[in-house]
């Protein structure tokens, strides 16, 4: 008995729902249990029938409770700071949320492009450290390396909305995005190990936590660097180093169609071409050689006296 469309439906939006759900649910809670597995020997014990907290507005409790308060699980004062960490948490919560849920109906449709999956998933620690690092700036008011941070946090969302852009493998494969995404995680190797990556983990002076937050901020540079080289040779069948202009130079194949859907029969000159998965006319059809097209001289009369001008 086949399942109706109503419940197959219903259950597609269910499992998309679900799948962005649980990412911004769990992260969080993941990252706390691995600073607690790290520090768990230095935290303190509060005892939270004498414990207090003076640095509380206490205006989010309204008359319920006012002076120095008792212990809770969570404070917030009513700050512009405070407003601020807010709407960088839902900004980043919903981003996250339609990232998984686009995956996830690429993936359910079979549309998704594995290689980006893969660099989305290894860039998810180095945007939420993003966003843990902004939060406890604007907590803290501390802003020395708000800028230096900036430049990583902007350049790793450029990344990653280019990478969801190659995501769908039925779209034609951009070599100029793919080329971006590897530029873009060149310079965070190069940066991240001149700032601490080399010092903490290569020469091995940092502490533990240290070393496992630059290995997990260098591998989503790592990938982003190699992953697109790798998918630019696929698609153009070259050496790695020509693959990083495949498209740009002249004697690339200057196709009539830039992109169609798998299984269409489009023309790419005098070939009729069947359109393979990539959303791209078939490369062996397509570079098929084609007759020139005859131009005729005229000497004047009207018949047997053409000649083919080579």
């Amino acid at each position: 008995m086949s399942v109706p469309s109503w419940w197959g439906r219903r259950l597609y939006r269910c499992l998309v729902q679900a799948a962005g759900d649980l990412g911004p649910a769990l992260v969080p809670p993941a990252h706390i249990a691995v600073l607690y597995y790290f520090w768990r020997k230095s935290s303190r014990h509060v005892d939270k029938r004498y414990c207090s907290c003076s640095c509380w507005d206490t205006v989010f409790k309204g008359s319920y409770e006012s002076g120095i308060a008792s212990y809770k699980h969570v404070y917030f004062n009513a700050t512009k700071n405070s407003a601020k960490i807010w709407i960088l948490t839902v900004i980043f919560i919903i981003a996250f949320y339609e990232a998984i849920c686009y995956l996830t109906t690429l993936l359910i449709n079979r549309r998704l492009r594995y290689s980006m999956l893969i660099l989305f998933i290894s860039a998810i620690f180095s945007h939420y450290y993003s966003w843990w690092i902004y939060v406890n700036y604007w907590n803290d008011d501390y802003y020395s390396q708000w800028n230096h941070q900036l430049v990583f946090t902007v350049t790793e969302l450029l990344s990653t909305m280019l990478v969801l852009s190659l995501a769908n493998k039925n779209e034609a494969f951009s070599h100029y995005k793919a080329l971006a995404v590897s530029v873009v995680g060149l310079s965070h190797i190069i940066a991240g190990g001149w700032d601490q990556f080399v010092l903490n983990v290569v020469r091995g002076e940092g502490r533990s936590h240290q070393i496992v937050r630059d290995i997990n901020l260098m591998l989503p540079d790592i990938l982003p660097f190699l992953v697109p080289i790798y998918e630019m040779q696929r698609h153009c069948n070259r050496t790695v180093l020509s693959s990083l202009f495949c498209g740009a130079t002249p004697n690339d194949l200057k196709r009539e169609v830039e992109t169609c859907l798998p299984g269409e029969l489009v023309w790419v000159k005098c070939n009729l071409c069947l359109c393979n998965l990539e959303g791209q006319p078939n490369t062996v059809c397509a570079k098929m050689w084609c007759q020139p097209t005859p131009k005729y001289h005229y000497d004047g009369d009207d018949v047997d006296t053409r000649e083919i001008v080579n």
